[in-house]
């Protein structure tokens, strides 16, 4: 089960508020991203690995996914990046690594690539422009 507060059965998403998935093993940096994008006006729902996000993907349809590549548990973020492209072919990925490179990223399926560390300004540029395509 899921140990995310987000996801629990008194969460009410709001149907006009996009809801971003977040998924980082780092929890400091899951935190603070997660903040960020909640003061931009997105509902968020976070996950601290590839296996915990799935369980999240079944129980929310997120609008966006921005997940790191290295973490713990039987599925890293390219391997998680697979699964979606699978099952949910439109829904942007945005991968964030110190270890991988753009192009393999993007090869890979997802959608925009920044490297670690980022700056909240550049995902929330990120996250909009790809939000911006959903309309």
């Amino acid at each position: 089960m899921i140990s995310n507060p987000a996801l629990s059965a008194e969460t009410v998403f709001t149907p006009n508020r996009k809801c971003i998935l977040v998924v980082e093993d780092e929890l400091l940096i899951r935190l603070a991203l997660s903040d960020g994008l909640r003061e931009a006006g997105y509902q968020v729902v976070e996950a601290c690995c590839g296996d915990e996000a799935i369980e999240a993907l079944d129980s929310v349809a997120p609008d966006l996914i921005i997940s790191d590549v290295r973490m713990p548990g039987e599925l890293d973020g390219i391997a998680l990046l697979g699964i979606v492209r699978r099952r949910f072919p439109a829904l942007p990925v945005i991968i964030v690594s110190g270890h991988l490179r753009p192009a393999a990223a993007l090869a890979d399926g997802a959608t925009q690539f920044l490297a670690k560390p980022y700056a909240l300004d550049a995902i929330l540029q990120a996250v909009e422009t790809e939000i911006g395509k959903l309309t």
